[in-house]
């Protein structure tokens, strides 16, 4: 079971703040990146916000907060992902993440990553078909189901359609990894697993929690 801590930041000092914390026992976080368009609400670059520490990283003048200690994989909840994903590649991320319902260009998202050496996954919306997968589900590192439509929020309720969601594809690539995002908390986390999950990305059950440790290591058992 891989568990990974879920980081929607705001600011820079957010995002660093929020990394230190989860830092001592994990060893890859997620970075979920929001612009307004694709998504109802904006996050870091894409608010305005610390735009200069942007501009450093993919310079490659400055490094991701803990760099040394662990990896980065960004979620891009952006319109044609393709458009920006270099800028995000040359951040440093080890893998990147993107919607299916985002881009009518999913291949040049897998080509790209492919030809930087940087893993990718496809992320999907419980109310979206499938089916749309199929195309592209054997070229990708992992599939992430998302826990809700609403998306670029912490602390929203899982939909019982993406358990479902989970069990298909389960049952249909059953050696890929399928991870979910959004709506894992103690109370959830084993009916995902029980479905198929294998890989649980979470934002307030850990960060949120009084002891953010125990949570992830809770997570880790199942």
């Amino acid at each position: 079971m891989q568990v990974v801590p879920a980081i929607i930041p705001q600011t820079k000092e957010q995002l660093e703040e929020e990394i230190n914390k989860v830092a001592k026992f994990a060893n890859l976080i997620q970075v979920d990146i929001s612009d307004g368009i694709f998504t109802g609400t904006k996050s870091w670059p894409y608010n305005g916000r610390d735009t200069d520490f942007f501009d450093s990283l993919t310079k490659e003048t400055v490094g991701w907060p803990m760099w040394e200690k662990l990896d980065i994989e960004v979620h891009l909840m952006v319109k044609s992902p393709e458009n920006v994903l270099s800028d995000w590649i040359r951040t440093g991320v080890s893998a990147v993440v993107a919607h299916i319902e985002a881009t009518d260009n999913f291949q040049k998202v897998i080509d790209i990553c492919r030809e930087h050496t940087v893993a990718v996954g496809v992320a999907i919306k419980p109310s979206t078909d499938i089916a749309r997968l199929e195309p592209v589900v054997s070229q990708v590192d992992f599939i992430q189901v998302m826990g809700n439509d609403l998306l670029g929020k912490h602390g929203v309720e899982l939909d019982p359609k993406s358990v479902e969601q989970i069990k298909k594809l389960h049952t249909l690539y059953p050696e890929r990894i399928i991870a979910i995002d959004i709506g894992v908390s103690e109370d959830t986390a084993q009916t995902l697993v029980s479905a198929g999950a294998n890989k649980l990305i979470s934002g307030s059950a850990i960060l949120d929690s009084e002891n953010p440790e125990e949570v992830f290591k809770y997570f880790e058992s199942l």
